[in-house]
C-alpha cells in the first residue's frame, strides 16, 4: 500500500533553523516553508495518527491476548471444620480464530480510513503551497500598487504646491487652491491605504510561511513559466478524477464506511476462539487441571436493539459518505471548468495588459520628448500611467501563474514527491 509523503525532514530542517528570511525573498525560498510546522498540517498529521490507531486496533482484534489471573482465597468448606488456603494462579492465552469476516471488514475499514487520511495530508500540503504562492503575489502587487499611488500622489502634490505659490502671488483663487489641495489629499489617503495593505500582505505571507514573527522585506519577482496551452476541460476533469487527492480521500472514506457497515452486520455471525491455560492451585482436587486447551464457538442468539442501532448508524454514515462523494465530484467538475475558463480569460487579459503597457511605454517616451521641447507638461501623469500599466500587467501574469498552480493541485501534481512512511 502506498505510504504517505510526510516530508518531515524538510519540516524539521525549517523548524530547527529560525534564521532570517532571505533578502530579497524569492518564490522558491518562500515555497520551501510549505512543509514547515503549520496548524493545517498539524491537523492533517493528527488525522493520520488517529487513523493509524484504528488500524492497530483492528489488527489487534485477531491477535493473541494473554492475561494472568491471581486469586488469593481463604475458604471454609462444609466438609471440614477449619479453613483452608484455596488460592490459585492462572496464565491464559486466547486468540480469535475465525469470526466469519467481521475482523477482516474492520481491518479493511481502518485501512481505507488511513489511506484517506494520507490523501488529506497531501491535499493540505498542496493547499499550503497555493496559499504561500497567492500571498507572495499579493505582496508583489501591493508594492506595485503603492508605487502607482505614490507616483500619483507626488504628481498631485507638485500641482498643489505650484498653485499655492501662484495663490501667494494672487494668480489663483482660494477655490482653485482648495480644489488642488483636496485632490492631493484624496491621493494621499489612497497612498496611505496602499501602504497599510503592504504591511497586511506581508503579515499574511509570513503567517502562510509559518514565520509570523519574521515579516518579509523585499521580494524578488519570479521568472514567469513557459507558455502553456489552455487545457481541454474533459481531459482535465478525467485527470482530476483519477489523481485529485481530496477526491481520492473521499473515495477511500466511502470504502471505509462500506466496510464498517459490513463489520456491524457480521456481528450476527458466530465467533471461534482458541484458549490455552496453565494453572497452579494451593488445594489439590481431582477435578482441577494444571493445563487445558479449549475451542469456544459463540453463536449470537439475541442482541436486542444494540445491534440494530449499530447497523443503522453505520448505514447512515455510508449514505452520508455517498452523498459527500457525489457533492465532491460535482464540485470537482465545476472547479475544473472554472479553471479552464479562467486560463482562457486570463490569456486575453494578459495580452490586453501587455498592449496597454507597450502603449504607455511609448506614450512616456513621447511625453518625455515633448517635455524636453517644452511643448507638453504631462510627463508626471504619463509616468504614473506607465507604472499603473506595469501593475495591471503583473496582476494578469501572477493570476495566470496561480491558476496553473491550482490546475496542478487539482490533478495531484503540485506537491513534490518525498519518501514513503510505513504504518
Amino acid at each position: 500500500m502506498a505510504g504517505l509523503a510526510l516530508a518531515l525532514g524538510a519540516a524539521a530542517a525549517v523548524a530547527e533553523s529560525p534564521s532570517p528570511l532571505p533578502r530579497p525573498l524569492t518564490l522558491e525560498a518562500a515555497l520551501a516553508y510549505a512543509d514547515a510546522p503549520h496548524p493545517d498540517l498539524a491537523l492533517a498529521r493528527a488525522g493520520i495518527a488517529r487513523a493509524r490507531s484504528h488500524v492497530l486496533e483492528a489488527e489487534a482484534r485477531t491477535g493473541v491476548q494473554s492475561f494472568a489471573d491471581i486469586t488469593p482465597e481463604w475458604a471454609n468448606p462444609t466438609t471440614q471444620s477449619s479453613g483452608i488456603d484455596d488460592s490459585r494462579a492462572r496464565l491464559v492465552l486466547a486468540k480469535p480464530l475465525y469470526d466469519f469476516g467481521r475482523s477482516r471488514a474492520f481491518e479493511q475499514s481502518a485501512s481505507a480510513a488511513f489511506d484517506a487520511a494520507e490523501q488529506l495530508y497531501i491535499d493540505a500540503r498542496a493547499r499550503r503551497r497555493l496559499d504561500i504562492m497567492a500571498r507572495f503575489f499579493d505582496v508583489l502587487l501591493a508594492d506595485m500598487r503603492y508605487a502607482v499611488l505614490n507616483e500619483d500622489m507626488a504628481q498631485k502634490y507638485v500641482s498643489f504646491d505650484r498653485r499655492r505659490e501662484r495663490h501667494a502671488l494672487g494668480q489663483v483663487s482660494d477655490v482653485d487652491l482648495l480644489e488642488a489641495e483636496n485632490v492631493y489629499r484624496e491621493a494621499l489617503d489612497l497612498r496611505t491605504d496602499a501602504q497599510k495593505r503592504q504591511a497586511a500582505a506581508r503579515l499574511a505571507l509570513a503567517i502562510a510561511m509559518g514565520r509570523p514573527d519574521s515579516l518579509p522585506g523585499e521580494l524578488a519577482p519570479p521568472a514567469l513559466p513557459a507558455e502553456r496551452e489552455a487545457p481541454d476541460y474533459r481531459n482535465l476533469l478525467e485527470q482530476a478524477r483519477k489523481a485529485n487527492p481530496a477526491l481520492a480521500a473521499r473515495r477511500r472514506s466511502l470504502e471505509a464506511a462500506r466496510a464498517a457497515l459490513d463489520a456491524e452486520r457480521a456481528r450476527r455471525r458466530p465467533t471461534l476462539t482458541g484458549e490455552i491455560e496453565a494453572a497452579t492451585w494451593e488445594r489439590e482436587l481431582a477435578s482441577r487441571n494444571d493445563a487445558r486447551a479449549t475451542l469456544n464457538l459463540r453463536i449470537p442468539l439475541y442482541q436486542g436493539a444494540e445491534l440494530d442501532a449499530a447497523i443503522t448508524r453505520a448505514a447512515a454514515e455510508l449514505a452520508a459518505e455517498e452523498a459527500r462523494m457525489r457533492a465532491d465530484e460535482q464540485a470537482l467538475a465545476q472547479a475544473a471548468l472554472d479553471l479552464v475558463q479562467a486560463v482562457e480569460a486570463l490569456k486575453v487579459r494578459r495580452e490586453t495588459a501587455r498592449q496597454r503597457l507597450a502603449f504607455r511605454d511609448l506614450y512616456l517616451d513621447r511625453s518625455r520628448a515633448l517635455y524636453e521641447m517644452e511643448v507638453r507638461t504631462d510627463l508626471g501623469d504619463a509616468l504614473t500611467r506607465l507604472t499603473e500599466a506595469q501593475w495591471l500587467a503583473a496582476a494578469a501574469d501572477y493570476e495566470l501563474v496561480l491558476t496553473w498552480a491550482k490546475i496542478d493541485a487539482l490533478t495531484g501534481r503540485l506537491v513534490p514527491p518525498a519518501r514513503e512512511v510505513s504504518r
